[in-house]
């Protein structure tokens, strides 16, 4: 059993990634509240966990770790209670992305905001950036003289329209905010800890060319208009050329794949990594490192969690190169820069981190021009 956390408190825990946290905290032995107002999944033992019904009262208990695996629209009641709790020992939460639903861009100052005023420890769930094989990565480029990354890959990808799979009926939202981000969130962690600090990875400004297409839900009937489910991409930040592929269509391959090719001085670099669940492995070089396939995603994301608590000050972890609001926030904005080039055919050119910060998304303006399924233009 871990020493911290030694409980948890999930909300929303008979969801995809809820209960994928909860197996894993059940595995780590840690003590497990849960808050969730569907129906107990068939196939679930609850022995042990402790189950709330009155949303007040669940967030208002002393876990060590708090997380919110809702979609962002239900997460203001408990945001706003465990923000306003008093001082003390920081509240530890952990909270899934968007940071806030793709129509309401306003909800990330508020949080931003309200995060400022509290002294809790809010980070946003990017599992990747938890996983031992970032740290390596990490590692390994720290260790080159005159390191400098050209390129980087990065694919995400699996069958969200198969309408056997139960967990397709789950809603999403466009692609570029639910799984294109998770891409973005790597590639802005990488080229933040090889160059020190978020701010140098948009010297030289960005440009973003993004194309997609149409999301086929088993469930058209439970969604307003149609999103986007496969988006293609290249990203230039400053000298690095980012190219993606996010895929929920029909077939494809369930893949978490990172390549990152660079040069220390005059010799090549390669890195390629897997995060895929049950295939996971790291190259360097062509040189396997030792990584356990089936390593657990989730786990190691409580694991950091308990590492970081006892070696990061808050000030570090809310303030640095972490999945704090921040960073999550210009994961936001660029997951609206590849929706923004997809919707209007066009590229998007920002000249500083700062323009990206102040970056319009004009979501809102476009929804009533969206086509809903079942329409002409539709899928």
């Amino acid at each position: 059993m871990l020493d911290f956390p030694s409980s948890i408190a999930i909300a929303g825990a008979w969801g995809y990634i809820g209960r994928k946290f909860l197996d894993a905290a059940r595995a780590l032995g840690l003590k497990i509240h849960v808050f969730d107002p569907g129906p107990v999944p068939s196939d679930l033992n609850t022995a042990g966990l402790a189950r709330y019904v009155d949303e007040q009262q669940f967030y208002r208990l002393r876990a060590d770790l708090f997380h919110l695996a809702v979609h962002p629209e239900h997460r203001r009641v408990g945001m706003e209670i465990l923000l306003s709790s008093p001082p003390g020992e920081p509240q530890l939460i952990l909270v899934e992305k968007p940071m806030a639903p793709p129509e309401n861009p306003e909800e990330c100052l508020r949080i931003l905001d309200a995060v400022g005023r509290s002294g809790a420890v809010l980070l946003y769930d990017f599992p990747e950036l938890y996983d031992p094989i970032t740290e390596t990565i990490c590692d390994y480029l720290s260790s080159l003289n005159d390191m400098r990354i050209l390129s980087i890959y990065v694919q995400r990808s699996k069958d969200r329209e198969n309408p056997e799979n139960p967990r397709n009926y789950k809603r999403m939202v466009h692609i570029q905010y639910q799984e294109s981000v998770h891409c973005l969130a790597f590639v802005l962690y990488i080229l933040g800890r090889a160059r020190g600090a978020l701010d140098a990875v948009f010297d030289g400004g960005l440009l973003a060319q993004a194309e997609s297409q149409p999301y086929a839900p088993p469930n058209p009937q439970d969604y307003p208009y149609v999103v986007d489910g496969q988006c293609r991409f290249s990203l230039r930040l400053g000298t690095v050329q980012v190219r993606g592929l996010t895929d929920f269509k029909r077939g494809a391959e369930g893949m978490k794949l990172r390549v990152v090719e660079g040069l220390a001085g005059k010799t090549p670099f390669r890195i390629e990594a897997d995060y895929q669940e049950g295939r996971k492995r790291l190259l360097i070089n062509d040189n396997r490192m030792p990584v356990p396939p089936a390593a657990d995603s989730y786990a190691s994301v409580i694991r950091t969690l308990g590492r970081w608590h006892r070696s990061v000050s808050r000030a570090a972890l809310m303030g640095g190169l972490y999945p704090n609001p921040d960073f999550a926030r210009l994961t936001y904005q660029l997951s609206s820069v590849l929706w923004r080039s997809c919707w209007e055919g066009k590229s998007v050119s920002l000249d500083s981190l700062e323009a990206l910060k102040a970056f319009d998304a004009r979501f809102a303006d476009a929804v009533p021009r969206m086509p809903r399924y079942g329409r002409v233009g539709a899928p």
